[in-house]
């Protein structure tokens, strides 16, 4: 068997790259004199054949259909905004000391949230927390059994308000402030 010479390789090889040059110079010259695609305002921002577009409405109904309902049980959690914060048997200075807790912990909220003394929920049993050491905020418990504050889609939590908001930030400063013992 014969190999091919060094002539007929390089007529080969011409042949080759003058197929794929004019291939290159179809292709722009196709692409350079398609046709505009005309769209009205409404359809500025789709990209989509004639027959699989639909009307607003259409979508609507096919979205409402398909619409699943997400059910999440949110209850109210006190976290604790200060370090060391005794844990008591009942809502006062004078109850027995059950333990206590550090900044970031975070309870179940079993009674009023709004009194002096929070009632909450410690080692399953009910106790109570002076309520200058916490914040109570709306959570849920994810997937991996952790809670997670709950967010609204305007980005507050469901029970915080501006003012609530401000409240907080000046119990923060006042219990910075004092040092008065729980």
């Amino acid at each position: 068997m014969a190999l091919i010479d060094k002539k007929s390789r390089t007529s080969i090889m011409y042949g080759v790259m003058i197929c794929l040059t004019v291939a290159i110079v179809f292709c722009v010259i196709k692409i350079a004199t398609r046709p505009p695609v005309a769209m009205d305002e409404d359809q500025a921002n789709f990209y989509l054949p004639a027959h699989e577009k639909i009307d607003l409405s259409e979508l609507e109904n096919q979205v409402a259909e398909n619409k699943e309902e997400v059910h999440i049980e949110v209850e109210d959690r006190a976290r604790l905004i200060e370090d060391n914060v005794n844990i008591r048997t009942g809502p006062g200075t004078d109850y027995d000391r059950l333990g206590s807790a550090y900044k970031g912990f975070d309870f179940k909220v079993l009674g009023d949230k709004d009194k002096e003394w929070i009632k909450i929920e410690y080692d399953g049993k009910p106790a109570y927390v002076f309520s200058e050491y916490v914040e109570v905020i709306p959570m849920f418990l994810n997937d991996d059994g952790e809670y997670e504050e709950y967010v609204t889609f305007d980005n507050t939590s469901s029970d915080t308000s501006d003012e609530q908001t401000e409240e907080n930030t000046d119990t923060e400063t006042d219990t910075e402030n004092e040092t008065e013992e729980d």
